[in-house]
């Protein structure tokens, strides 16, 4: 089938595209934070360590996988749980937010942009959020990961652009509200749920649509 590089699969969305990729016949590269939470062994799926706050990590993985195509790269490693007001911002974590959801995901992809050109799909999945919606902003508050998801957005398009004559199609995605660490244990949405929709939508997805923030099931989200 090709091969799938996830980010942060130490548990939630990333753990279940390792899982759903590797059971339809994808040769997976599962990266994690920390290894020592990594998926069971099994055929197939390959474990690597790679903090995305950590540049020099993704050149060494880099250097690990060159030469070898990849056909699908999915940007899902990310933190949120941002709940603080004005006057108790935690201002070290908001720029870990931005290190983890925005600078994080341009660095993966600078770093596997032959790999992706040299696979059959070349489909890049972001995972972002529809808190990063600046026109869908009538709440206030979340400051750094509203401003990380926004960034991220921004990027996604930019290499939207600048990937296209790669061949390489750019989707980014709002999960929904899912049952995670990062989500609710009365969300409507199982992790399951949400990353099947988003692998279908992925797979359908034409290279007119590049660039483009949709929900996990496809419906067009504003900016």
């Amino acid at each position: 089938m090709g091969t799938v590089l996830v980010t942060g699969c130490d548990r939630g969305l990333g753990r279940e595209f390792a899982v759903q990729y590797a059971d339809a016949g994808y040769a997976v590269v599962a990266t994690y934070q920390d290894l020592a939470r990594r998926l069971p062994e099994r055929d197939g799926m390959r474990h690597r360590a790679l903090d995305v706050t950590d540049l020099a990590a993704f050149d060494r993985l880099a250097a690990e996988l060159a030469g070898e195509p990849i056909d699908i790269l999915v940007s899902n490693a990310g933190i949120g749980r941002d709940i603080r007001r004005l006057g108790e911002i935690d201002y070290a974590y908001v720029q870990r937010m931005l290190a983890v959801n925005t600078i994080g995901p341009l660095k993966l992809v600078e770093s596997f942009r032959s790999n992706l050109a040299a696979g059959r799909e070349r489909r890049l999945l972001i995972v972002s959020s529809a808190m990063g919606a600046i026109g869908a902003n009538l709440s206030g508050g979340h400051y750094g990961y509203r401003a990380s998801k926004a960034g991220l957005n921004a990027i996604g398009r930019s290499l939207a652009i600048d990937l296209f004559a790669d061949g390489i199609t750019v989707a980014l995605l709002h999960p929904g509200w899912v049952r995670t660490a990062g989500g609710s244990d009365d969300a409507p949405l199982t992790a399951a749920e949400s990353v099947a929709a988003m692998r279908d939508f992925v797979r359908r997805l034409g290279n007119h649509q590049t660039g483009g923030f949709y929900t996990y099931a496809g419906q067009p989200l504003p900016w």
